[in-house]
C-alpha cells in the first residue's frame, strides 16, 4: 500500500510536469522545474541517532524580477528521518515541503539559493512502536510528532547545460517536530538532486 500511495504521488508530479512546458502561457517570465535525488538526513536532539539516506523529488516554480534574481516556490516530497541504535528499521518521515526563496544566477552557470519551507509530517514509521510495519499504524506516528515543521535552507547548483542542473541544499530544522515539551528535536538534511529545468 505505501509503494502504491508513492507510486501515485510520483505520477501526479510527473503529470503536473508534463505541462510545465507550456507554463510561460500561464505565468510571465516564470519557469519551472523537476529535480530527483538523493538525501542525507537526521534528527537533532533524537539520543544514539545516525543519518539516513532517502528519497527527493520536486516541482519547482521560479519567478523572475531581474536578470540574476529570481523567486523560488514550489512543493517537494521528502524521505526523512534518521537510524536509532539497537533497531533494524529507521526512524522514517515521508514530508511534502513548500519552499520560498530567493534564487540568484550568475552567468548562466552558477546558481546559489537561500529560503524556508514549511513542512509536513503527513506519515511515517517509529521502530519504537509496536507494528511499525504496519500501514495504518504509519497514521500514528502523528502522536508524537507534529504535522507541521520549519526550515531554512541555502544551498549552490551548476547549469551543465541549457535544461540541466546539479544542486546541493542543506535544510536546517528551525521548529520542534515532537509533542513532548521535553523533547527538542529537529529536521536537518542535505540534498543532492539532478534538475530538468524548462528555461525559455
Amino acid at each position: 500500500m505505501k509503494k502504491l500511495l508513492l507510486l501515485v504521488a510520483f505520477t501526479c508530479f510527473i503529470s503536473i510536469s508534463s505541462y510545465s512546458q507550456f507554463y510561460g502561457s500561464f505565468c510571465y517570465d516564470c519557469y519551472t522545474s523537476i529535480e530527483v535525488g538523493g538525501i542525507s538526513s537526521n534528527i537533532s536532539g533524537l539520543d544514539k541517532s545516525s543519518a539516513k539516506t532517502g528519497f527527493y523529488l520536486g516541482f519547482l516554480v521560479y519567478t523572475e524580477i531581474s536578470d540574476s534574481f529570481a523567486i523560488r516556490t514550489g512543493t517537494t516530497y521528502n524521505s526523512l528521518g534518521a537510524h536509532i541504535e539497537g533497531y533494524d528499521e529507521p526512524l522514517q518521515l515521508h514530508s511534502i515541503n513548500f519552499p520560498l526563496g530567493l534564487n540568484y544566477i550568475k552567468d548562466y552557470k552558477y546558481q546559489a539559493f537561500v529560503g524556508g519551507e514549511l513542512g509536513t509530517n503527513y506519515f511515517g514509521t517509529d521502530p519504537r512502536l509496536e507494528n511499525a510495519d504496519s500501514f495504518y499504524d504509519s497514521f500514528e506516528i502523528q502522536d508524537n510528532i507534529t504535522l507541521f515543521d520549519a526550515s531554512i535552507y541555502f544551498g549552490v547548483g551548476y547549469i551543465i547545460a541549457d535544461n540541466i542542473d546539479i544542486n546541493l541544499k542543506y535544510n536546517l530544522g528551525v521548529t520542534n517536530i515532537s509533542k513532548y515539551p521535553e523533547q527538542n528535536l529537529k529536521k536537518n538534511w542535505l540534498t543532492l538532486s539532478a534538475a530538468y529545468t524548462f528555461r525559455y
